[in-house]
């Protein structure tokens, strides 16, 4: 037991660590190039003019981030195997769960600003509608 490697979790040694649970390259691959190619036609379609600018900007570095995170996934996926590489292993997933936590980050400041773009439209078409009146003012019933 002492030649063993130290890469290897000594409640395993012995045993047959091989890539069976590892999704096959054939898999993994094509499956991240076509998402890649959906990301691709995702961020040029993000170039038209009815996409707000400070949105169009969140949505594609969200877009580059997780272009740029495809290929540790695949990685993690495939090709790391946590018992003969366990630092590429940690490394791969590490790089993925970084990725996935900056694009909710960006998902959640889009969804702030998009909400509070609609509670400034709402306010703007209340106004024109209402004529800048509120319910109660000048001896209109109101609510409360």
């Amino acid at each position: 037991m002492a030649d063993e490697p130290a890469s290897i979790d000594p409640a395993l040694a012995g045993r047959e660590l091989g890539p069976w649970f590892m999704v096959p390259w054939w898999i993994s691959v094509p499956v991240a190039v076509a998402l890649a190619a959906v990301l691709v036609w995702y961020f040029v379609r993000l170039g038209r003019g009815d996409v707000p600018r400070g949105r169009r900007w969140l949505r594609r570095a969200s877009v580059v981030l997780a272009l740029a995170g495809l290929a540790p996934l695949v990685r993690a996926l495939t090709f790391a195997h946590p018992h003969e590489d366990r630092v590429a292993f940690a490394v791969a997933w590490s790089s993925v769960l970084f990725v996935l936590v900056a694009c909710l980050l960006l998902a959640v400041i889009d969804v702030l600003l998009v909400t509070h773009g609609g509670v400034r439209e709402f306010r703007s078409l209340r106004r024109e509608t209402l004529g800048g009146k509120r319910s109660g003012e000048h001896g209109e019933p109101g609510n409360g």
